[in-house]
């Protein structure tokens, strides 16, 4: 999964940038991580360059915390061309953001869950182009997808398009909800779970079995 994956070049410029402001500033590594509840280490290696997968809700709270404007650290790592989203006249025009569900498990965000009665959060994201169409934001709970996806993140899924094989996206499969890696072998589909600790999932002829949509990126804790 290459969502959010940086080249070594721009993570270059991009921790050469905030370690500039930050001492320009006079704030230590310590007093950035506090005031932005950041690890050390992550500020560190973001500073190194060593970082590769930065999204743009961490490089949000690093402005905020340097208190510069978050558009510069967007447009060094390619999140924004130098034209996008830039102030007009004498107006600091914010770029366009746009509020998204955040389901509390996958059979919330697929449909499975009746929410008729349950109040749905939301979160705020980048209106660009990695979160468009019809995009939900889910909360994972277990480690069958670990590395690739890690407990306790959030993931991403864009709905109602296909998932190609070998691609991680949201499944319905017999009544139940499922994030996997979508596997076709001659004429025989599983559902494959990274974590090879958990077995393959057939899908047979007469099962119940809906493409969900795509998996495209997910915020870890850290982040």
């Amino acid at each position: 999964m290459n969502k959010y994956v940086v080249n070594s070049e721009k993570r270059k410029k991009l921790g050469e940038y905030i370690k500039k402001i930050r001492e320009q500033k006079k704030l230590g590594m310590n007093q950035l991580s506090i005031k932005i509840s950041v690890t050390n280490s992550l500020i560190s290696k973001l500073e190194n360059g060593l970082t590769q997968k930065i999204s743009p809700f961490l490089l949000k709270e690093i402005a905020k915390g340097l208190r510069v404007d978050y558009k510069e650290l967007y447009k060094i790592v390619g999140y924004l061309e130098e034209d996008d989203c830039l102030p007009e006249g004498n107006l600091d025009l914010e770029c366009n953001f746009k509020k998204i569900p955040l389901y509390d498990s996958i059979s919330a965000g697929v449909g499975l869950e009746d929410l008729e009665n349950e109040d749905i959060d939301f979160i705020t994201v980048p209106d660009i182009k990695q979160f468009s169409g019809d995009v939900v934001a889910i909360k994972v709970s277990g480690d069958s997808m670990e590395y690739t996806i890690e407990n306790r993140s959030i993931v991403f899924i864009r709905k109602d398009v296909e998932v190609p094989n070998k691609k991680v996206g949201a499944f319905i499969h017999n009544n139940k909800a499922l994030l996997k890696r979508y596997i076709c072998l001659d004429e025989h589909c599983f559902l494959r779970s990274d974590n090879r600790d958990y077995p393959d999932i057939e899908i047979k002829k007469n099962d119940e079995f809906v493409v969900v949509g795509r998996f495209i990126g997910q915020l870890n804790e850290e982040e």
